[in-house]
């Protein structure tokens, strides 16, 4: 047995020891930073190489040998920062976590300012670190580190001036963070299709837009049929309507429509509660 592979063996005895003490243990966040001289690197440093490695090869890239070895480490060593692969994710998902921070100052100006800040800033964390949502996966006992907690504040920061119940606040804040996250989800996808379209054979995509073409023709899809045409009468084609479904500038469009209609709905609330004190 190799001395990777010895190491790659306690590693593992010592992450089930460690699982079977997880009631009694501390989480990460609540354990003060190694220091000293078994301690070179520090819980920034593990979390930067190991996102790293995740940005450039995949989430599945990512183990306590390679990261230890990014680090000039030895596999070993990095259990004296992080006592199990489950820590390691934890620390990376609150480092990227500060990418969707956000200055205060734009908490100031209005929650749909606020908002707006929050999710161009969650987008933009999602878009370079693709792999987050599987990172951030809820797993048993895990405790939100530093950057998540902020994370959470800034967005109830941002509400705190809306004049409703905490459970309207924690709802506008969880739907547009369900808008940020499916928008972001189904723009990966129709880049790729495109992508995949323009490295694809020029006789199969033209295969793929004539059977389109002749399905529409049946006349089983009219709504779509009449989208089309409408498409055709203004000089365009069949693609337009997939370039549509790839144009990022529906994030903007669509987060006003999102903001407009909770605007409409806080107006609805608020009235015939403003009634009642007037009535008084």
């Amino acid at each position: 047995m190799s001395r990777a592979e010895r190491e790659d063996h306690r590693g593992r005895h010592r992450e089930r020891r460690a699982g079977r003490r997880d009631d009694y243990r501390e989480p990460i966040w609540a354990r003060p930073e190694p220091t000293g001289r078994r301690a070179p690197r520090s819980r920034a440093d593990i979390a930067d190489a190991a996102i790293a490695v995740a940005d450039g090869e995949g989430l599945d890239a990512v183990s306590m040998r390679r990261v230890a070895a990014e680090l000039g480490l030895g596999t070993m060593s990095l259990y004296h920062y992080v006592h199990s692969k489950d820590e390691l994710l934890d620390l990376m998902g609150d480092g990227i976590m500060a990418g969707q921070l956000v200055d205060d100052a734009e908490l100031e100006r209005g929650w749909r300012a606020g908002l707006t800040a929050i999710a161009h800033a969650t987008r933009r964390n999602f878009e370079r670190h693709p792999w987050i949502a599987e990172a951030m996966k809820p797993r048993p006992q895990t405790i939100p580190g530093p950057n998540a907690t902020r994370h959470v504040d800034q967005s109830i920061a941002a509400v705190d001036g809306i004049d409703a119940e905490l459970q309207t606040k924690m709802d506008i804040i969880g739907v547009v963070d369900d808008y940020v996250i499916g928008f972001v989800m189904r723009m990966e996808r129709a880049t790729d299709a495109m992508d995949e379209a323009g490295e694809a054979d020029v006789e199969w995509v033209e295969a793929v837009f004539d059977h389109l073409r002749r399905r529409l023709g049946t006349g089983e899809y009219p709504h779509l049929q009449a989208a089309l045409q409408a498409q055709v009468d203004a000089g365009g084609d069949i693609e337009d309507l997939a370039r549509m479904a790839a144009d990022e500038r529906r994030f903007d469009r669509g987060l006003q429509f999102l903001l407009d209609g909770i605007e409409v709905e806080l107006g609805r609330q608020a009235a015939p509660a403003a009634k009642r004190r007037r009535g008084r």
